[in-house]
């Protein structure tokens, strides 16, 4: 892949390999549907390693450029505001068309048109990777040729504006909405500071400058959440949403902490773990508590879901997530490969995550309004190199028996093939897919996973809980079974 850039440079023209391969787990096998953008993450919770500097197998490497090309801009005078007309230009420079095609409506990659990520949720894929995706620096494409394509992207297709006071019956939600995008953004500045400092720095000031950087920022980002959220108390009246928002600010306030200690420390090491609870946190916590808000108010919609192996066939069975609540829907596809889910938050980037055993796992941001039906299509590649899935073992439930509504234990081992610990966090599951639930099991330590939870008043019988693993290169693990036989 190095090489490719290179070439490309040597062409003059401006790099835009990234947004090529925003599907990072590898392209979509058919066009992506209205109002979806697609991009793979893997909610990250401990260091990633560097992707190979060689192109990934299942991308689309670019050979030549596109005939026809206009003057290319140059990357040294681009404008400092992010310029829709600019974005077009750079993408038609770009071979990035004959994947996403002239208006990234999606091809053999997905759609990129319309998106509803954030800048930073694109530049953080972008700096980070993805397998097969890999990382660039700022020097291989710089933070402006990305802003000007992303201003671009987002202005094809906009959704819908969300109603607010005085339409469909809804109390004012403006300041709501804003909780949930500087609560959005905080996980992604706080994202930034934990992987970031060891891709971009070599030395332990180096890291360290660009932790406190991040963190400073996911700090101005929590704060402004905060603000929202006590407007977004006066403006709602409903009791149970007003909870939900208190509690928001609280693991708000917990993220702020980690931050504020990690600006204290004077090294790279003992910042870093800091850097990791608020990441924790705001994924495990702030963040699905906030787009609960959104969608208990009344902003919801629906979401049908199609999911499809490499070859383009339908998945029975594939597991499907949507982060709607503190507590993800967690579900299985039909015959069809299909799965419809009611009752979701209507927000601009609502994750909706696909996985089936052995395969890699992959992800879609759904813009949704509220009371519309949003099509999300998900193909699931197969792992781009051998010996590289994760596993998981000793799956249980204790006790295994008893009340409908007992607490019990999860429990599984979650085993990472290179050695070290390089497991998603927050997405080892147990999920059920008869319920509709899908419970993150939290590290205990080594490699034990569990959660200690009140069943949802199960009905008598027999109830199958499924257990599985993602890693930071989006492989799923085996799939294990586990029963609790409610009396």
């Amino acid at each position: 892949m190095k090489r490719i850039l290179m070439q490309l440079r040597a062409l003059g023209i401006a790099l835009l390999v990234p947004l090529l391969l925003l599907a990072a787990c590898g392209p979509s096998a058919e066009p992506a549907p209205t109002d979806v953008s697609v991009i793979s993450s893997p909610t990250s919770m401990g260091p990633t390693p560097q992707p190979p500097g060689e192109t990934p197998s299942g991308t689309v490497a670019p050979t030549e450029p596109p005939s026809g090309l206009p003057t290319p801009l140059s990357t040294t005078s681009l404008p400092e505001t992010p310029d829709p007309a600019v974005g077009q230009q750079l993408w038609a420079e770009q071979p990035c068309m004959s994947c996403h095609g002239p208006n990234a409506e999606g091809n053999v990659g997905p759609k990129l048109a319309g998106t509803g990520l954030s800048f930073d949720q694109v530049l953080l894929r972008v700096r980070t990777g993805a397998p097969p995706m890999p990382a660039f620096s700022e020097s291989e494409i710089s933070n402006l040729e990305v802003r000007h394509i992303h201003a671009w992207l987002q202005s094809i297709g906009q959704r819908a504006p969300s109603p607010t006071e005085g339409s469909s019956g809804l109390p004012p939600t403006d300041a709501l909405l804003a909780m949930w995008q500087h609560v959005n953004d905080m996980k992604v500045k706080s994202d930034f500071a934990k992987d970031l400092p060891e891709r971009q720095a070599s030395d332990d000031a180096g890291r360290l400058s660009i932790l406190k950087q991040y963190a400073g920022e996911a700090i101005e980002q929590g704060q402004a959440a905060i603000n929202q959220a006590n407007q977004a108390l006066s403006d709602i009246p409903d009791e149970g949403v007003k909870t939900i928002i208190r509690e928001v600010i609280d693991y708000t306030n917990e993220v702020l902490a980690h931050g504020n200690a990690a600006l204290s420390r004077d090294s790279f090491d003992s910042a870093w773990p800091e850097a990791a609870e608020m990441v924790r946190i705001s994924r495990l916590d702030a963040w699905p508590l906030a787009t609960q808000s959104v969608r208990d108010v009344g902003m919801a919609g629906t979401v049908r879901v199609l999911v499809t192996d490499p070859g383009g066939s339908p998945i029975n069975g594939a597991f499907v997530t949507v982060l709607t609540a503190h507590t993800p829907v967690g579900v299985g596809t039909d015959s069809a490969g299909r799965v419809t889910i009611p009752n979701v938050a209507a927000v601009p980037a609502l994750q909706v995550k696909a996985y089936d055993e052995g395969l890699v796992y992959h992800e879609v941001h759904v813009n949704l309004s509220p009371g519309s039906v949003a099509e999300a299509s998900i193909t699931l590649p197969t792992p781009s190199s051998a010996g590289q899935i994760p596993s998981v073992a000793g799956a249980a439930i204790q006790p295994s028996l008893g009340a409908g509504n007992a607490t019990v234990t999860f429990r599984v081992t979650a085993t990472d093939p290179q050695g070290r610990l390089n497991l998603a966090e927050d997405q080892i599951f147990a999920l059920n897919p008869d319920l509709g639930l899908a419970y993150i099991l939290l590290h205990a330590g080594g490699d034990q996973y569990s959660r200690q939870l009140t069943l949802p008043n199960l009905s008598s019988g027999v109830h199958t809980w499924y257990f599985f693993a993602v890693d930071h290169q989006c492989n799923t693990s085996n799939i294990l079974t586990a029963t609790y036989t409610a009396s």
